[in-house]
């Protein structure tokens, strides 16, 4: 069981394998390869799922819809809130209102017209919203909507005596804290290759606002 002859012995060393470093470089350079691989038929089957469908809206769109209706919507429900009471129809017949009326009806206005066109800037700034990682996104996605409340919310209320844009877009930051991020994660569930079939799109640009609404309405009942 043992070479006891001399003719070997366990103490040697054995031969240093001076090929283990090329060895490596090729298991990397096969690694790397299959990495690209697999990149690239991803970025194919996205491209193929996008020219799939059969009214795609871009990211850049997608955003200035949602922009539009969250500048709509919730807005105008904390109006109501605010200076409504429970009394809104007595208070809009009311021939005394009606100044306060038009006025607010001008910032919602301002709010919606703003919104959508800063919802542009956030989608074009986002592109393609697969090119990033998760954290990444979701940490762009959430500076966006602040950026988003500051701007609309100044914008809708200057003109309430200007001094309304500080109230304005101290209203509108946690509106858009917590819907920017929802939407985003929605939208890049549904897209592929930076579009979004326009079907996938109307619930959640409509929907998501609209639900943001109707939390703030049951808000203190």
């Amino acid at each position: 069981m043992y070479d006891t002859s001399g003719t070997h012995s366990v103490c040697h060393t054995a031969t240093p394998d001076n090929d283990i470093s090329l060895r490596i470089a090729w298991l990397k350079g096969e690694v790397e390869r299959a990495e690209n691989r697999a990149a690239t038929l991803r970025a194919e089957t996205e491209w193929e799922l996008a020219a799939a469908m059969r009214a795609p809206v871009n990211t850049e769109e997608a955003y200035a819809w949602f922009g539009t209706f969250l500048g709509l919507f919730p807005p105008f429900t904390i109006f109501v809130r605010v200076f409504g009471g429970g009394r809104v129809l007595d208070r809009i017949l009311d021939d005394a209102s009606l100044p306060w009326l038009a006025l607010l009806l001008a910032m919602n206005a301002v709010c919606c017209v703003v919104g959508r066109k800063f919802g542009r800037v956030t989608g074009r700034s986002l592109g393609n919203p697969r090119e990033r990682s998760w954290p990444a996104y979701l940490l762009i996605s959430l500076l966006l909507g602040v950026a988003w409340a500051a701007v609309t919310g100044a914008a809708g209320g200057t003109p309430f005596f200007a001094i309304g844009a500080i109230f304005g877009a101290v209203f509108a930051l946690p509106v858009a804290v917590a819907t920017f991020p929802v939407f985003a994660v929605l939208h890049r569930i549904q897209s592929h290759g930076g579009m979004i079939e326009e079907r996938d799109l109307w619930p959640m640009a409509f929907g998501i606002p609209l639900a943001a609404s109707a939390l703030i309405m049951s808000l203190g009942q």
